[in-house]
């Protein structure tokens, strides 16, 4: 009869699928779960908006960053949908095109996007305004980045609250492209941009994703138009900055988040 073993943790065979890794998991709290709920509870959408804007103050003091932001919960109605915005995304070609599975061609589609968006009532967006100064070149290519992911890693967590309090459908995406790993890594760009050779996301090639409780797909790159959705919902336009803009003449920056709730 055969009888099983533990194999010591030295000892085991390791995967090439990365499941091997040691990923984090959340840590506990002290609460009782939530029932699935299937309709809007303006009362959970008063406490998740003060989540988003705690967990903004959270991680800009995390990641040194003086940042501000804000969140609104929002119609679904009042997101714009544009299939331009992704073709902004290749014509030029964006450097993030091809970088990872949250930007295209690999991103949802606008068709599946607009599906998507259309089994929702309501959402929540936040805002993200880091310091002017990381968001023109030339620190730019490295920060900009880093703030990025700062974005993925708030909407992310957004998205957790939103579950944890019975809206299991939740599902966030975030603006720009996703650095956690890969080309577009902060550590890594610099290099990038040499021509050197740097690791592709994990996700490309075909391994579990390293980072699959921050990384989001880009709303730009599911032709949601950002700039006219926060018109829409009445936070100030954000501006079109360009490399040649200096710092001083960029009123502010803005990133957002939107998160689909019921």
């Amino acid at each position: 009869m055969y009888v099983s073993k533990k194999i010591p943790e030295h000892e085991r065979e390791k995967t090439s699928t990365g499941l091997d890794r040691r990923v984090g998991t959340p840590p506990k709290q002290d609460r009782p779960p939530s029932p699935a709920k299937f309709e809007a509870d303006m009362e959970d959408f008063e406490k998740l908006v003060e989540f988003a804007k705690k967990t903004i103050e959270d991680i800009a003091e995390r990641y040194k960053n003086e940042a501000t932001g804000d969140a609104k919960i929002i119609k679904t109605e009042d997101i714009v949908m544009d299939i331009r915005v992704r073709w902004k995304c290749i014509i030029p070609t964006c450097f993030g095109y091809g970088s990872s599975p949250h930007c295209p061609p690999n991103s949802p589609t606008y068709e599946e996007m607009k599906e998507i968006v259309s089994q929702y009532k309501y959402a929540i967006m936040v805002k993200y305004s880091p310091r002017v100064r990381t968001m023109v070149m030339p620190r730019y290519g490295v920060e900009g980045i880093q703030v990025a992911n700062e974005v993925g890693e708030l909407v992310s967590m957004v998205e957790a609250e939103a579950g944890y309090l019975g809206y299991y459908l939740a599902m966030g995406f975030k603006g720009g492209p996703c650095g956690f790993c890969g080309i577009l890594n902060p550590e890594y760009i610099a290099d990038f941009m040499l021509g050197k050779d740097i690791p592709r996301c994990a996700v490309l090639e075909g391994k579990m994703c390293n980072h699959y409780l921050k990384a989001r797909p880009a709303l730009e790159a599911c032709s949601v138009d950002v700039f006219a959705t926060a018109k829409k919902i009445g936070w100030e336009s954000p501006y079109i900055i360009m490399p040649e803009h200096p710092k001083e003449s960029v009123p502010f920056v803005s990133w957002h988040g939107i998160v689909l709730l019921v």
